[in-house]
């Protein structure tokens, strides 16, 4: 889905919802000189630095706004969500500017419900200007959005409306294949057995179409095979999940170009599954084997195939576990879930039964109840509806009726008119009231959301804000690491040496005063991507993507330094040394294993190292550098560093090491 929308937005000349009053205009945009043509050789960090080179020129407004969303560009497509949102809030998209809206929007954070009413108050714009390819791009992410979250119906009405747009304003055959495949998939994952062989004969004239306009040199051969690639997998899928019929599930995946498709693990892993059913042990183990060998880019997906494979195992081994499906991704597709219980259900292992049938239920009360009762309520407007109807024919006939009484009569019925005319409107003045009471509570709900996650003394974001982001951030070094990419992250733990005598000996008026002059001066020492928390009373945490140790090394030495430097110098003129100490961690650190812990081991291990400065006299900073094993991983966080030795590889850099 995101693939398509940005294949379609890509067309936009120019390219809020996210967006603020014009004070520049699309025609002073346009009129700008052109960018060099050798900007587009540049790789991304050339195309950043030359960015930040131009805008520290002397430039006017309307250059300053180009060249700062062409650098959003630059992070949304290096996967820079927090840099990206900061230019957003910095410079905000102009009305007209409906690319760097839609940009601005998909790193916003946002609730659910709040990303579907900005799409859909997108989509509306772009309908009103005349984008209609962009709008039924924008109408088909709503629909996956809201499939993805369990609210079926809607996005079967979302998909149908996006079809129907697209068959009528001829759009071409880029966006409309890409719905039709939307809404195929959508048919085969939540529709009963007859929408279940819709969406199949919708993806077989997908893959005749896409045929034909190869064959007549219409689609470029590359998009053509990606397209037919998808199709085959689809409908492999389609077999194997929601029908069941392995043999037409392998003779589809059987077809997908595994050395070029992105979907190569994922109909090796559906291959093994439909094998291993059929009873095919050694073909499900060649398949297994062969996805063993491939990572898949997305950590939901990668995830479930993973409980995948070990489902396939549990029926070939005798496995008696199956850990991965105990923990799938909170963004794992409904239909999946709802797989794979009802495959453990369906184990021999009366323990992995029960939890199946404990996750459907788990399942039902979280998602599938609630479009239950959509569903009722859906029953009982239209039941309503027919009754209002009935009843507005009853009274038609009525009023007729009443047209032969005298004037007297008619004169009575007009004043009753007017009399409900006025109640109508002190209803609609009322409703008009509720709904401005609603808005602005849903206003103040957003700025108590703000205020929740920001610390009230510092202004520093709180352990709230940092356990909502966190795990956005392992996933794209995970996935940075499955490309070879090396990017690293680095967490410190640090907090004020003896602030507890300092609070003792001059109050906690002037404690409070060192906190927020502690907060300023770190704040002014990290890097603007840099996360900054308050942990919680003196200790502070920071996460930090890094290139390297000598980067990890540095910021910890910038933490300590930017405290310890000068004296704080408070309100009252009171001059008081402070000095802290900082433990960090950067990971991956396990040299057996590149995998990304939980964010809970990280932050122990940094609150490890830091203890281990404090033993060591304090005002210093210690980094974890390397662990070798998991064993070790588990020593250094039950006993800490005193009873290590060199010799167990355990890898630490202090500041009295510089």
């Amino acid at each position: 889905m995101q693939l398509l929308l940005t294949l379609v937005i890509s067309l936009a000349l120019t390219t809020g919802v996210y967006a603020q009053d014009d004070s520049i205009s699309l025609e002073e945009l346009e009129q700008l000189p052109p960018i060099p043509a050798e900007y587009g050789t540049l790789s991304y960090l050339e195309k950043v630095n030359w960015l930040n080179e131009r805008l520290n020129e002397d430039i006017n407004v309307v250059e300053e706004y180009r060249l700062q969303r062409m650098l959003a560009f630059e992070y949304d497509d290096n996967g820079e969500p927090t840099l990206t949102n900061s230019i957003c809030e910095s410079h905000p998209p102009q009305s007209f500017d409906f690319y760097y809206r839609y940009t601005c929007l998909a790193v916003d954070d946002l609730s659910y419900e709040q990303r579907i009413s900005k799409l859909f108050e997108l989509h509306e714009k772009l309908l009103e200007e005349g984008w209609v390819e962009f709008a039924v791009s924008v109408l088909a992410e709503i629909g996956w959005m809201q499939s993805s979250s369990g609210n079926i119906k809607q996005a079967f009405q979302s998909f149908e409306q996006a079809l129907s747009l697209a068959k009528d304003q001829r759009v071409p055959w880029l966006v409309l294949n890409g719905v039709m495949q939307d809404t195929a998939t959508l048919y085969i994952m939540y529709g009963d057995a007859n929408y279940r062989q819709k969406g199949m004969q919708l993806h077989k004239h997908i893959l005749e179409r896409t045929k034909a306009l190869r064959d007549d040199n219409q689609l470029p051969p590359e998009h053509a095979q990606n397209t037919i690639d998808l199709t085959y997998f689809n409908l492999g899928v389609a077999n194997a999940l929601h029908e069941r019929d392995y043999e037409k599930a392998l003779d589809w995946l059987g077809k997908v170009n595994l050395e070029q498709a992105v979907q190569a693990k994922s109909a090796l892993v559906f291959s093994a599954l439909s094998a291993v059913e059929l009873g095919k042990a050694e073909l499900a183990a060649n398949y297994l084997d062969q996805s063993a060998q491939l990572e898949d880019q997305d950590p939901v997906v990668e995830r479930y195939l993973a409980c995948y494979q070990q489902l396939v195992n549990h029926k070939l081994n005798n496995q008696d576990d199956v850990p991965a499906c105990h923990n799938l991704h909170p963004d794992t597709q409904l239909e999946v879930k709802l797989d794979v219980y009802k495959r453990m259900s369906e184990l021999e292992s009366s323990d992995l039964r029960i939890e199946g049938h404990e996750n459907f239920y788990q399942l039902y009360k979280s998602t599938l109840q609630n479009q239950l009762k959509q569903s009722s309520s859906a029953m009982a407007s239209s039941a309503e509806l027919s009754r209002l109807q009935l009843e507005s024919e009853l009274q038609k006939d009525l009023l007729e009726k009443e047209e032969l009484l005298k004037d007297a009569e008619r004169e009575r019925r007009e004043t009753q008119s007017n009399l409900m005319y006025a109640i109508i409107a002190i209803f609609i003045l009322v409703v008009v009231f509720g709904l401005l009471q609603i808005r602005q509570k849903l206003r103040q709900a957003k700025r108590f959301k703000a205020l929740s996650q920001r610390d009230s003394l510092t202004g520093l974001h709180n352990r709230l804000y940092f356990e909502g982001r966190i795990q956005r951030e392992l996933d794209a070094v995970n996935l940075a690491n499955r490309e070879e990419d090396n990017k690293r992250l680095a967490v410190y733990l640090f907090d004020i040496d003896y602030f507890k005598k300092l609070n003792d000996s001059y109050g906690h008026d002037i404690g409070d005063e060192v906190l927020k002059e502690f907060a300023r001066r770190v704040t002014h020492a990290l890097r603007e991507q840099d996360m900054l928390v308050r942990w919680g009373g003196e200790e502070f945490l920071v996460v930090a993507k890094v290139d390297d140790e000598d980067d990890f090394h540095n910021i910890a030495q910038r933490i300590h330094k930017a405290v310890t430097q000068k004296p704080f110098i408070l309100p009252n003129g009171l001059e008081l040394p402070v000095t802290c100490t900082v433990g960090g961690v950067i990971c991956p650190y396990l040299t057996d294993i590149d995998q990304v812990p939980h964010w809970r081991t990280l932050v122990q291990l940094a609150d490890t190292a830091m203890y281990y400065g404090k033993s060591q006299g304090r005002n210093r900073w210690v980094c974890i550098n390397e662990i070798p094993t998991k064993e070790v991983e588990e020593k250094v966080l039950n006993e800490g560093f005193k009873s290590l030795d060199k010799h167990q590889g355990v890898k630490l850099k202090t500041s009295n090491d510089q």
